[in-house]
């Protein structure tokens, strides 16, 4: 790109020796080395300026000046006056006045904002600044203010197109070092400067150089990106009582860490207190945006801030920033770092100079995120009205505590969310399970899929547990149609005669309370053919549910990523994300424990980096930016990483797409999950693609905007090209399979006062 390597490096102009230009004859002879190149004589104009500043009360006019200007020459050969410097860089050489003169013109007019004094105790004080390109602004403000006499500029990284959107150069630096192209910027303006630069960047080896070499700096302004250089610099500028200045280009945030005068003072405000120091020296990605999270305790970040934090690594590779973030933020540090330089501030601190915030919009902010719900609370009132609305049936009455023991075994069921849609009426001798389509009510339970599923997971828990008291069961299933809420009307017989439903592998009743969804890290181990078909049996003893299973890595991989993309679909549509923020996810162990439903974030599984993603998308706001540029690839990311360390992947289909059958296939899901646990395997459910998929191929599109809708299609498209059955059917679960330790954290439930109501036995 540059074909002259060696001129790419050279960044301090060069002072032409006086005895060059000392009388004519040495300054033709000198001149004429310069044939060819720009020569611009700035002298005269520069010692007029002097002369009208040195007026202030009389306001010289032009021709005044220009008549104490030729008083002051004459006699005197104006070549041999002031200074010649040459630019190789851009072959100019410049005539100008001298050093003194040069200084006291160029900061004329900073009086009295800085005094002559002052002006001048800041000469003697120097500056390092790592990371050239927030670090261009900060050192270019502090340059022109003249802050210092000399600054140290490091950082490894050349100008490339991108950076020309907030660093003011031109197009004949890319390629060029940030520091080399930074320093003759600032030799451009005044090449008095002093100006050091390391273009390799500051590493452990030259780390003390930049701090130390030729005096302590006095401020070290940390502009880089490189977290683990952050840290030990920080930590090193602090055993030297080196004060630290950075700006994050985010809500104009600004840290000040005065090490000069708190030496002990935790680095970054405490925000990493608790870690240890040698956990930074090799970080990896999945720890990078975590600690970049606690470093700017990302709560406080702009909105589109954390969009693009999110977005690092899928749609965007690096931080973005703005020309007017950068520029500001410049102009911030420098004053600061001029206060603190004069003894005129003295605090540690993050600060933010808010745009946004201080000029921002006065109208009134949307509402917080709330949604109608159009069912109403679950009445028992009005479930004994239904339920005494069938025909009356000789039941065997049971004991109270076999009821609680049998029902609380129900409610150990899975349901979407850990939505626990049940209600149980027993009355007159008869169970009656309710959907509670209050609870249930959600953007997942779209046509009472889930909710159906759900109940027939529990009903299983009943045949089980009810065996295990010496109890049958006979069940009435929708009795009054799949408009009520009545979903199935239970007897109870002693013994299992009398036409009482089969039950599927008794023994499974030990581990109703051990199933659970497993999340945790998992193994890919083989799993043996005679487990296999052990799996297949426990789902198709339902009649007419089917097992589809995928251990091939090709097929695990192309359903995982349908999976992500469902995933992301489902988590940025409105309705989803208000269901998953405000309705499913408990946020901390104590919100788990007072709902007694959701799920804990804990037992999601997830590494330090996708918790801080999801952190952040909380927001709606930034959830719809995301929406809007299409991102949320971190969403795909996790479902991939996910499957990637499955055994198999599995499916369960029934014949028909009705209530009836997804109570069924929830009985088939329930079979084979005891099935598994029997076996130590963990079952995680993946279910978006099937609660997802139905609001296109039922629901008209039921729910979704025309960007959602045609990317599920495409998605649909995709999926049945990889699954062995028709559109006619009823996808019920769709999970992954593996070893994995137990969860030390499960969901927790409903207490039965809340879900069992006991009305005239």
């Amino acid at each position: 790109m540059h074909h002259n390597t060696e001129i790419n490096y050279i960044y301090k102009p060069v002072f032409i020796s006086k005895e060059r230009h000392a009388d004519k004859t040495s300054f033709l002879s000198f001149i004429e080395d310069y044939r060819g190149k720009t020569i611009l004589d700035l002298f005269a104009s520069q010692k007029q300026e002097l002369i009208r500043i040195r007026h202030p009360k009389k306001r010289l006019s032009a021709a005044e000046t220009e008549q104490k200007y030729r008083e002051w020459a004459e006699g005197k050969d104006i070549n041999a006056e002031g200074v010649w410097v040459y630019y190789p860089w851009s072959d100019r050489l410049l005539h100008l006045v001298d050093k003194a003169e040069f200084v006291e013109l160029r900061t004329s007019r900073n009086q009295y904002k800085i005094t002559p004094d002052e002006q001048l105790h800041l000469s003697r004080r120097s500056i390092g600044i790592i990371g050239l390109s927030v670090g261009h602004s900060v050192a270019l403000s502090i340059a022109t203010e003249r802050v210092c006499g000399k600054l140290k500029l490091a950082d490894f990284d050349t100008i490339e197109l991108s950076n020309l959107n907030r660093i003011r150069t031109g197009l004949h630096n890319i390629g060029v070092n940030k520091c080399i192209v930074t320093a003759r910027e600032i030799a451009e303006i005044d090449p008095f400067l002093d100006i050091e630069c390391f273009p390799d960047g500051i590493t452990k080896e030259n780390l003390d150089g930049f701090l130390l070499d030729g005096g302590k700096l006095n401020i070290l302004v940390d502009e880089c990106d490189d977290i683990a250089l952050k840290i030990s610099a920080r930590v090193r500028a602090a055993q030297l009582g080196i004060p630290v200045v950075m700006e994050t280009s985010d809500r104009g945030m600004l840290d000040v860490e005065r090490f000069d005068t708190e030496p002990e003072r935790p680095i970054f405000h405490g925000y990493l207190q608790g870690l240890p120091l040698d956990k930074f020296e090799h970080i990896s990605e999945e720890d990078r945006l975590p600690l970049v999270l606690r470093i700017v305790n990302a709560i406080n970040g702009s909105k589109r801030g954390k969009v693009s934090l999110v977005e690092i690594g899928q749609s965007i590779g690096t931080w973005p920033q703005l020309a007017s973030a950068v520029t500001l933020g410049g102009g911030v540090v420098t004053d600061v770092c001029r206060r603190i330089l004069l003894n005129q501030f003295h605090e540690s601190g993050r600060y933010y100079i808010d745009l946004e915030e201080l000029v921002g919009d006065k109208s009134e902010k949307p509402q917080g995120a709330f949604r109608h719900n159009p069912h109403a609370p679950f009445d028992f009132i009005e479930a004994v009205r239904i339920a005494d609305s069938l025909p009356q049936k000789q039941a065997e009455t049971i004991p109270e505590n076999i009821l609680a023991d049998i029902v609380n075994a129900a409610c150990q069921a899975p349901s979407t969310g850990n939505d626990q849609p049940w209600k149980w009426l027993y009355h007159h001798g008869r169970l009656f399970l309710f959907h509670d389509r209050f609870r249930s009510f959600s953007f997942g339970d779209f046509d009472q899929i889930a909710s159906n599923i759900s109940f027939g997971a529990s009903y299983e828990n009943i045949l089980l547990k009810a065996r295990e008291a010496g109890l049958g069961v006979k069940a009435e299933t929708f009795p009054l149609g799949e408009d009520s809420p009545l979903i199935a009307a239970i007897d109870f017989q002693r013994g299992d005669s009398n036409g009482a439903e089969p039950v599927f592998a008794p023994e499974a009743v030990g581990v109703i309370y051990e199933r659970c969804t497993n999340r945790n890290p998992s193994t890919p181990v083989e799993i043996s053919e005679a487990v296999v078909q052990q799996l297949k049996n426990a789902a198709e003893s339902v009649s007419g549910a089917e097992f589809h299973y995928f251990p091939e890595k090709q097929d695990i991989m192309a359903i995982g990523e349908i999976i992500g993309e469902c995933d992301r679909v489902r988590l940025l549509n409105p309705e989803g994300h208000y269901d998953f923020v405000n309705r499913e996810m408990k946020w901390s162990p104590t919100e788990a424990e007072l709902s007694r439903d959701g799920i804990d974030v804990r037992t999601l599984g997830l590494n330090n980096a996708q918790i801080a993603a999801l952190s952040i998308i909380r927001d709606r706001e930034i959830s719809q930016t995301l929406k809007g540029v299409q991102g949320g690839g971190a969403l795909v990311d996790a479902a991939l990483r996910s499957v990637s360390t499955a055994s198999a992947l599995g499916m369960i289909t029934m014949p028909k797409y009705s209530y009836k059958d997804f109570f069924l296939g929830g009985m088939a899901m329930q079979r084979l999950w005891l099935q598994a646990e029997q076996l130590q395997f963990a079952i995680h459910p993946l279910i978006s693609p099937f609660y997802l998929f139905p609001r296109i191929t039922k629901g008209n599109n039921a729910g979704l905007d025309e960007a959602e809708a045609a990317r599920l299609h495409t998605l649909r498209k995709r999926f049945m090209e990889l699954v062995p059955f028709g559109e006619d059917v009823a996808e019920v679960f769709l999970f992954k399979i593996a070893k994995a330790e137990k969860p030390g954290i499960k969901s927790y439930r409903l207490p039965l006062s809340e879900t069992l109501f006991i009305v005239n036995p």
